[in-house]
């Protein structure tokens, strides 16, 4: 330490000619007792400027001061939007769009009834084949032997009954459609399965969101399988809830990118609880070898099925809407 200090008051001694010479100055030789006068004067004129200010500056300034940084800082912090409107055009118009357009072929005409080698000969003659067969059962009814009238009237009654509960059950199947499969996916028409597996945009709005302490990726009908959400009488079997605020990171379509800071504001993406059950069984198996030691548990954890009922982006920005919805792929 010592010589550290000697070579530190050395290279002082050869500098300070330098620098005084530089800036036209004189350097005075000042003692201990002056520098700690000089320090203590310092000290009490900062200490009284800063109570004459406190004094004369009224403690409602200061706290609206403070206040209007924080909404400014809010402000400038909602998020950042991205328009690529006109790069997606490009990319479109481009060889990249007419690979698009040869998914879009994959499923086209898939929704068609199937071939009939009949059918045109039938249309010739004004005739279908549900015509043809009633004819042939009046023919065979025809041939046999006169029956009752009162046999006739019974049976007619019955017959008109059954078609009335017919009538009924089709309607009640046709009120209630499902919309899910048993996977879970939505139900779609085979030309739009075809495409979408070809490699064709879905489109419409996606986002992520922060749930239960993690980040999904979601877009319209898709099912999440997060951790039990609670508290249960919240988050009950049929119960809907709209994520929004500091929960959505990110909301997107094919015309503009939101990306939050840290969050996007005014953007909501709504869910509904389909089911609370566990998951798979998870097995937990240890051996020790040599020892005669084994242990196998099985764990399952509860989970919450959550479906995506839509995405909506911010009041600000311009919704566009999926390919698939402005373009017919079954025509």
């Amino acid at each position: 330490a010592s010589g550290a200090k000697r070579s530190y008051t050395l290279l002082s001694a050869r500098l300070l000619p330098e620098f005084s010479s530089i800036q036209n100055t004189t350097i005075q030789n000042v003692n201990s007792e002056q520098h700690e006068s000089i320090r203590r004067s310092i000290t009490t004129n900062n200490n009284s400027s800063i109570n004459n200010f406190l004094s004369t500056t009224p403690s409602s300034s200061l706290s609206n001061n403070t206040t209007q940084q924080q909404q400014q800082h809010r402000s400038f912090s909602k998020y950042a939007s991205v328009d690529h409107s006109a790069a997606y055009a490009e990319a479109i118009a481009s060889s990249h769009g007419q690979q698009l357009q040869l998914a879009l072929e994959e499923g086209r005409g898939k929704d068609d009834a199937p071939f009939d080698p009949f059918s045109a000969f039938l249309d010739e003659m004004g005739q279908t084949v549900d015509s043809v067969d009633d004819e042939d059962d009046k023919d065979v009814g025809g041939s046999g032997d006169d029956t009752n009238d009162d046999d006739n009237i019974e049976e007619a009654e019955f017959n008109e009954y059954d078609n009335q509960e017919d009538q009924e059950e089709e309607e009640e199947e046709d009120d209630y459609q499902p919309m899910y499969d048993t996977t879970g996916a939505p139900i779609r028409p085979k030309s739009e399965r075809l495409s979408l597996r070809a490699g064709y945009p879905s489109g419409g709005n996606f986002a992520v969101i922060l749930l239960a302490g993690f980040q999904h990726k979601v877009t319209k009908d898709d099912l999440l399988v997060v951790n039990k959400l609670k508290p249960v009488s919240e988050w009950s079997v049929g119960s809907t809830h709209t994520i929004k605020g500091e929960d959505v990171l990110l909301v997107a379509n094919q015309h503009k990118t939101c990306v939050g800071l840290p969050s996007v504001a005014g953007a909501e993406v709504d869910v509904m609880v389909e089911e609370i059950t566990r998951d798979k069984t998870l097995v937990i198996f240890k051996k020790r070898r040599r020892k005669n030691s084994r242990r196998k548990n099985g764990f399952r954890r509860q989970v919450t099925f959550l479906r995506v009922l839509d995405v909506r982006m911010p009041e600000g920005e311009v919704d566009a809407d999926g390919l698939l919805e402005n373009e017919s792929m079954a025509a």
